[in-house]
């Protein structure tokens, strides 16, 4: 090899330098994304679960709210019967057994006579007075749980970019570490800037990411 081509194969002095840096902030930064991805991904697990968990809750509200307004319904049936029948003291009975919620509804009602009123609604379940804390409970539980999931997959999404952010480092770490095999400056050259140029995008997109604190990091110094 001429003297001519040996200085054909030197590298500008910066260019060693700027491989070696960007190596270096792309394997840390690679292992950042990849940790990050990690927690999202629990979080978004635990979103999940937490989101079941409510719907169950919210289930089992329904159910019993079904049960009451069930019940509402017969001893309701029952007193109609007995009115309809002009038995005044089994009246009384099945008056006397409206649960509080219902018998509030039920004076809405009746304060509209709706024996003589062709307006008056067609029972006490559709005034507004008609309230079960248990439905109640029952839509909120499962908004809850709506929200959460929501949020499960937000986390899922920042997860997956985190991901998508560890394969740009690794195609730096690819590129920059294949570049020093090659003989031809200018293949070497474009492999290089290759390498920088995915580390700086990949840099750019973790740190416009949200971070979860790593908990465990600062358990050992807390």
């Amino acid at each position: 090899m001429s003297a001519i081509e040996a200085k054909a194969h030197v590298d500008p002095p910066w260019l060693e330098a700027l491989i070696v840096i960007s190596l270096s902030v792309a394997a840390l930064t690679t292992t950042w994304s990849t940790y990050q991805a990690a927690l999202w991904d629990g979080e978004q697990a635990a979103n999940y679960s937490r989101a079941n968990g409510l719907r169950i809750e919210a289930s089992k509200a329904s159910a019993r709210a079904d049960i009451l307004e069930a019940v509402d319904l017969a001893i309701f049936s029952g007193w109609l019967d007995a009115k309809a029948a002009g038995q005044t003291k089994l009246e009384d009975f099945y008056y006397a057994r409206f649960r509080p919620e219902f018998r509030t509804a039920f004076k809405a009602w009746d304060d509209l006579h709706p024996l003589t009123n062709p307006d008056a609604p067609q029972g006490p379940f559709v005034m507004k007075e008609y309230k079960l804390p248990e439905r109640v409970k029952a839509d909120t539980l499962a908004a809850k749980a709506e929200a959460v999931f929501e949020q499960g997959q937000r986390d899922n999404d920042i997860g997956d970019i985190y991901v998508q952010a560890t394969v740009i480092l690794a195609s730096a770490l690819f590129f920059g570490g294949i570049c020093q095999t090659f003989k031809k400056p200018r293949v070497r050259m474009s492999l290089a800037l290759l390498s920088v140029g995915a580390c700086i995008f990949g840099v750019i997109r973790t740190l416009t990411l949200p971070a979860i604190p790593p908990q465990v990091m600062w358990g050992f110094f807390g």
